[in-house]
C-alpha cells in the first residue's frame, strides 16, 4: 500500500497568496521525472534528507500531499498530478523569461559619446570598456579628454551624452550629480623644499611660477577666487590644459602645478615628481557626471556602470 512521503501537511489559508519557492519547484519536477529521492539528489548534488526538506515546505504551500513512496521510490499522488503541468508551465515560462532579459543585454546597442578628465582614463575608462566589451558588445563607446570647460562645450553643443567635468559648487546649469571629491596638490620637481613635506598652505603659492589649466577651467576659476580672498599673486606661467604637459614641466624644474592625487600618483611612486597637499584651505575637486537630455537605454546603462566604477576606485585619496 503506497503512504505519503511527507508525514505533515498543512492547509491553504484562505484566498491569502502563497510565496512559491523556485527551487522547490524545480525539485519537484526533477523527483517526478525520475521517481527516486536519491537519484534526484545525486542530479542536484544535494542529500536525500536535503531534498525531502524542500518537498515537505511545498507540500506545505501546496495544502496536501504531492509524492507517495512505494517500492520503487516514488509517484505522484493525484494533488501532484494536477499542478505537475502547471509547475512545468510555470518553470518553462520563467526560462523563456530569463533568455528575454540575456538577449535584451546582448541586443542594447549604439554609439555612447563620453567626455572625460584625461586623469580618469586608466582608473575609470579602461575598466568601462573591458566591462561593456564583455557585458554589452553591441554598445560602442566614444570617449574624448578634454578640460572641464571643453567638456562642458561639448555638453552644450550636443557633441557627447555623457560629460565628467570639474565643478566648484552651483556653478552648472546642468542637473549634475557629484560623485566624487578629491584633495588637490601642489607639484614640484624631486629635490624641492616646497613640496617635500605632507603638506603645504595656500598662502605658500604665492609669486611661484605655476603651470596651470585655462579659464574658465573649474580649477583655475577656484584657485583665482582663493589668490584674491588670500591676497596673493598666482604667477601663472603656462596656460596649458594639459595634464601630461603640465606634470613634464614640473618634473623638469620648470614650474609647479596643482594636480589631485589620482592624476600624479605613478610619477609620485616612481620618484619623478614630489607633492605636498595643499592645506589652509584645502581645495577640493569635485567631479560631477552629467548625462544628456532625452538619454538612449544605451546611455543610462553606460552612466550607471560608470558610477559604479567611481564606488570601486580609490582615486578619490
Amino acid at each position: 500500500m503506497s503512504t505519503p512521503i511527507s508525514e505533515k501537511t498543512a492547509s491553504t489559508s484562505g484566498d491569502s497568496p502563497v510565496n512559491w519557492d523556485i527551487k522547490s519547484l524545480r525539485i519537484f519536477i526533477l523527483v517526478a521525472r525520475v521517481g527516486n529521492l536519491t537519484k534526484a539528489g545525486v542530479e542536484l548534488g544535494m542529500s536525500q534528507s536535503a531534498i525531502s526538506r524542500y518537498l515537505s515546505t511545498l507540500e506545505k504551500r501546496a495544502g496536501g500531499y504531492l509524492f507517495q513512496r512505494h517500492g520503487r521510490g516514488v509517484s505522484l499522488s493525484e494533488l501532484g498530478q494536477r499542478i505537475y503541468p502547471v509547475v512545468e508551465k510555470v518553470l518553462e515560462d520563467l526560462g523563456t523569461l530569463s533568455e528575454i532579459v540575456s538577449e535584451e543585454a546582448e541586443r542594447l546597442s549604439g554609439l555612447v559619446r563620453i567626455g572625460t578628465l584625461p586623469s580618469l582614463s586608466r582608473n575609470i575608462f579602461v575598466p568601462l570598456f573591458f566591462l561593456m566589451q564583455k557585458e554589452f558588445p553591441g554598445v560602442r563607446l566614444k570617449v574624448q579628454e578634454g578640460s572641464g570647460g571643453q567638456i562642458d562645450n561639448w555638453l552644450l553643443t550636443q557633441q557627447i551624452d555623457i560629460g565628467l567635468p570639474y565643478r566648484n559648487n552651483n556653478e552648472s546649469q546642468y542637473a549634475d550629480e557629484s560623485i566624487i571629491q578629491m584633495q588637490s596638490y601642489l607639484v614640484g620637481p624631486i629635490g624641492d623644499k616646497l613640496t617635500r613635506g605632507s603638506s603645504v598652505p595656500f598662502k605658500k603659492m604665492h609669486q611661484i611660477p605655476l603651470i596651470l589649466p585655462s579659464k574658465p577651467s573649474a580649477v583655475r576659476m577656484k584657485l583665482d577666487e582663493l589668490a584674491r580672498r588670500e591676497k596673493i599673486h598666482l604667477n601663472v606661467v603656462l596656460d596649458a590644459d594639459s595634464g601630461l604637459m603640465q606634470k613634464c614641466i614640473s618634473e623638469q624644474q620648470g614650474g609647479y602645478t596643482v594636480l589631485p592625487w589620482h592624476a600624479i600618483k605613478d610619477e609620485v611612486e616612481n620618484r619623478q615628481i614630489q607633492a605636498a597637499r595643499i592645506v589652509e584651505p584645502e581645495i577640493a575637486r569635485n567631479i560631477s557626471i552629467v548625462v544628456n537630455n532625452n538619454p538612449s537605454k544605451a546611455t543610462r546603462t553606460v552612466s550607471r556602470i560608470i558610477r559604479s566604477l567611481f564606488d570601486k576606485s580609490r582615486i578619490h585619496q
